[in-house]
Parts: C-alpha cells; sequence; structure tokens
C-alpha cells in the first residue's frame, strides 16, 4: 500500500507544478521585455525573465548574475564576447560586467536568473 500512495503523491505533485509560460499574462507576453521575482533569501533572488526584444546594455554594479535559456533563442553579450545561449548552459555575469541579453525570435524567449546578492531593482547602470 505504501508505495502507491508514494507514486500517486509523485504523479500530485508533477500535475500541479506550474507551467513557465503561467507566470506570465497575456499581455506580459507582448513586451519588449518582462522580469518576474519567484524567491528570495538573504544570499540570492531568483527570476524569470521573458524577451521578445533586446534589453539596453548595461551593468550590475554589486550584483553578479546566473543565467540559462529556459526556451526560445536567445544570445548574450557580454563585455566584447557573443554567446548563443543554449537550454539550461549556465552563463554567469560577474558585478561590473557590461552585458545585455537579446531574443532571437521567432516568438518569445524565457530565461532564468539568479541574482547574488538578492536583486534590488535599482542596481542598473545603463551605456550609451
Amino acid at each position: 500500500m505504501r508505495p502507491v500512495i508514494i507514486v500517486f503523491l509523485c504523479l500530485g505533485m508533477i500535475a500541479c507544478r506550474k507551467n513557465i509560460d503561467d507566470y506570465f499574462t497575456s499581455d506580459e507576453k507582448k513586451q519588449p521585455l518582462v522580469l518576474k521575482e519567484l524567491a528570495r533569501d538573504n544570499a540570492h533572488s531568483s527570476h524569470y525573465v521573458l524577451m521578445n526584444a533586446a534589453e539596453k546594455p548595461h551593468y550590475h554594479d554589486r550584483h553578479t548574475v546566473k543565467t540559462y535559456l529556459i526556451s526560445g533563442n536567445g544570445r548574450l553579450h557580454l563585455d566584447d564576447k557573443i554567446i548563443d545561449l543554449k537550454p539550461n548552459e549556465t552563463v554567469t555575469i560577474p558585478a561590473g560586467t557590461l552585458h545585455w541579453a537579446e531574443n532571437l525570435g521567432p516568438g518569445y524567449s524565457l530565461l532564468s536568473a539568479d541574482f547574488f546578492p538578492p536583486f534590488d531593482g535599482k542596481d542598473r547602470r545603463f551605456t550609451q
């Protein structure tokens, strides 16, 4: 009896898991860029990023970012490097590094971004 209960519990957890697309409204899916915070603790914050376009080149002076492509087709500009993002391949952006991501379409791209320390929404310095 016990193994049967465990199987049903596991199946229930899988069925109840929220699809990443469900974190964004239909209006948000049309926006150039949307950032959604998922979790936060004293060390970091985790976010989903939906991209229909390219970010403006910018720096995070106090935050290191670890990001990876969940779905879609994206590219990361990191100082003078260009990295074609691959699903679940993590790229680390050290604090103080010029960077921006761009969606290569068609459709939007979804990324995961973890900020160390937790992102305050203010540490973003754009370039010309």
